[in-house]
C-alpha cells in the first residue's frame, strides 16, 4: 500500500492538514508499523505470552514425576522403646553398663536423633509419561494460540488504520462536496439578487449547503472515533494525532479461485488450526493416562544416615534400599468416572478442532470471493465518480449560463455524493478482503 493512490482518496492527507483543533502531538504511521506494533504491544499478545510460560511450567511438573526425587530429613526428639515388640536390645540404642535401663525390656523415655539424605525414582509408570506427553502438547497448543492472539492484534490493529483512512477519505470528500455547495449557495443568491431566480431556488441551495456541512460534520465525527479506537489499540495518548502515511487502494493483486491444494495448504499452517490440533492431541494423551492408571507402577527408592544417641556417641549409620511395586486394583469405580469424563473433553476438542479447521476454509474462500468482487466494484465504482463529476460540472455550467435552475445542479451534486461514498466504500472493502485473505492463507506479512 505504497503506491498508485485514487486521485480522490491522495487528496485526504492534504485537506485534513487544514483541519481545525487538530492536536499539536503529530505522529506518522504507516501501515507496517501499527502492524508491528500490535504484534507485540497488544494486551491480548501479552496474556498469550503469559499463558504460553504458564504451559511451559508445566510441563516442568509433569516432567518432575519422571525424574530422580532427593530429600533429606534430621529429627530430634524424644523416644520410649517396648524392645519385645521390636525384637530389639537396649545395647542397640546405646544403653550399655551402669547406664543400662533397670527393666531390660522397656526403655524409659530418652534423646533420639536421626539425619538422612533420601532418592526415589520411577522406573515404571505409563500414567505419567502419557501426562507428560500431554503437557508437551498442550504446551505446543498454548504457543500456536500465542501466534493466533498475535495475528488478531495485527488484524485488529490493520482494520483500525484501515476505518481511520477510510474516515479521512471521506472527509476529504465531504469537503470537496462542500465547496461545490457554497460555490451554488453564492451563484444562486448573485442570480437572485439579478432577478433570474426565485425564492424557492435561493432555499434549495441553502439547503443543499446545510446538508453539505452536516455529512461533513458527521464524517469528522466518523473520523475522531476511528482515530481513538487507533491510538487505543497501539497504547499511545489520545492527544496524538496519527498522520498516515498509507491510504486505501486496489494495490495488491487479486486474488485467483482457491483450488483445493491452495485451501488444503492455507487451513493447515493456521495458527488456530494447528492449536486446536495439539489440544486434540492433548486429550488424548490425557484419556491414555487415565487408561494406564489400571496398570502397576515400579518405584526405587533409598534412604542413607545416621541414626541412634548421637550425644553419647553411639549412633550408628544406616541404609535401605526398596523396590517397591504399586497396582490399584480397585479404587471405587473413581477411574472409570474420571475415564468418562476425559472421553467427552476429547470428543469435546475434536468438534473444536473439525470446526476450526471448516471455518479456516470458510474465511479462505470467501475473503478470496470478496476481493475479486470488491476489486471489480471499486473499478465501476472510480467510472462512477468520473462520469458523476463531469455531470455535476456540466449542470454547473448549464446553470451559470441561465439555462436550468439548480435542481439539476442539486441532484447532480447528490449523485456524486453517492457516487464518492460507492468508491470509498469499495476500496474499504477490498482491503479489509484482503487482510482477511492473507490472514486465511497465513500471509499477513505481505501486507
Amino acid at each position: 500500500m505504497n503506491a498508485k493512490f485514487s486521485i480522490l482518496i491522495s487528496a485526504a492527507l492534504i485537506t485534513l492538514r487544514t483541519v481545525s483543533a487538530a492536536p499539536q502531538d503529530t505522529l506518522r504511521l504507516s501501515l507496517r508499523q501499527v502492524m508491528d506494533t500490535a504484534r507485540s504491544a497488544a494486551v491480548s499478545v501479552q496474556l498469550a505470552r503469559s499463558h504460553s510460560a504458564e504451559m511451559e511450567a508445566s510441563v516442568g511438573e509433569a516432567r518432575g514425576a519422571l525424574l530422580p526425587h532427593l530429600g533429606a530429613s534430621a529429627t530430634d526428639g524424644i523416644r520410649s522403646e517396648d524392645l519385645p515388640a521390636q525384637g530389639l536390645s537396649a545395647a542397640a540404642f546405646g544403653f550399655t553398663g551402669p547406664n543400662a535401663p533397670v527393666i531390660p525390656n522397656l526403655i524409659p523415655p530418652f534423646n533420639y536423633q536421626d539425619a538422612r539424605v533420601n532418592a526415589s525414582i520411577s522406573l515404571v509408570d505409563i500414567s505419567a509419561w502419557k501426562r507428560y506427553e500431554a503437557s508437551l502438547r498442550e504446551n505446543e497448543g498454548s504457543q500456536w494460540d500465542e501466534q493466533a492472539a498475535s495475528e488478531d492484534a495485527v488484524m485488529a490493529a490493520a482494520a483500525a488504520y484501515l476505518d481511520l483512512a477510510r474516515a479521512r477519505a471521506l472527509i476529504s470528500a465531504r469537503d470537496s462536496e462542500l465547496v461545490i455547495a457554497q460555490q451554488l449557495d453564492t451563484l444562486t443568491l448573485a442570480q437572485k439578487q439579478a432577478g433570474s431566480l426565485t425564492r424557492i431556488e435561493v432555499l434549495r441551495a441553502q439547503g443543499q449547503l446545510s446538508s453539505a456541512q452536516s455529512a461533513r460534520a458527521a464524517a469528522s465525527g466518523q473520523e475522531e472515533q476511528a482515530r481513538f479506537a487507533l491510538l487505543r489499540i497501539l497504547g499511545l495518548n489520545m492527544a496524538t494525532y496519527p498522520e498516515l502515511t498509507d491510504t486505501l487502494s486496489l494495490e495488491g493483486g487479486n486474488a485467483e479461485v482457491p483450488d483445493s491444494s491452495s485451501v488444503d495448504a492455507a487451513v493447515s499452517s493456521r495458527p488456530e488450526v494447528l492449536s486446536a490440533d495439539k489440544q486434540a492431541e492433548a486429550a488424548r494423551e490425557n484419556l491414555g493416562a487415565l487408561k494406564a492408571g489400571y496398570l502397576p507402577t515400579l518405584n526405587v527408592g533409598g534412604d542413607y544416615g545416621l541414626s541412634g544417641r548421637r550425644l553419647d556417641g553411639n549412633a550408628e549409620w544406616t541404609e535401605d534400599l526398596v523396590v517397591q511395586l504399586n497396582w490399584s486394583l480397585w479404587d471405587g469405580g473413581t477411574r472409570d468416572a474420571k475415564q468418562s469424563e476425559q472421553h467427552e473433553r476429547l470428543r469435546q476438542a475434536e468438534i473444536r478442532q473439525h470446526d476450526t479447521r471448516d471455518a479456516v476454509e470458510q474465511d479462505f474462500r470467501t475473503s478470496a470471493s470478496s476481493m475479486r468482487a470488491t476489486r471489480e466494484q471499486a473499478t465501476h465504482a472510480l467510472d462512477q465518480v468520473r462520469f458523476a463529476e463531469e455531470e455535476a460540472r456540466l449542470a454547473q455550467e448549464r446553470f451559470a449560463a441561465g439555462g436550468s435552475g439548480n435542481l439539476e445542479v442539486i441532484t447532480a451534486q447528490n449523485s456524486l455524493s453517492l457516487a464518492h461514498d460507492g468508491y470509498i466504500d469499495a476500496l474499504y472493502g477490498y482491503n479489509r478482503a484482503r487482510l482477511a485473505f492473507l490472514r486465511a492463507a497465513h500471509r499477513l506479512s505481505e501486507f
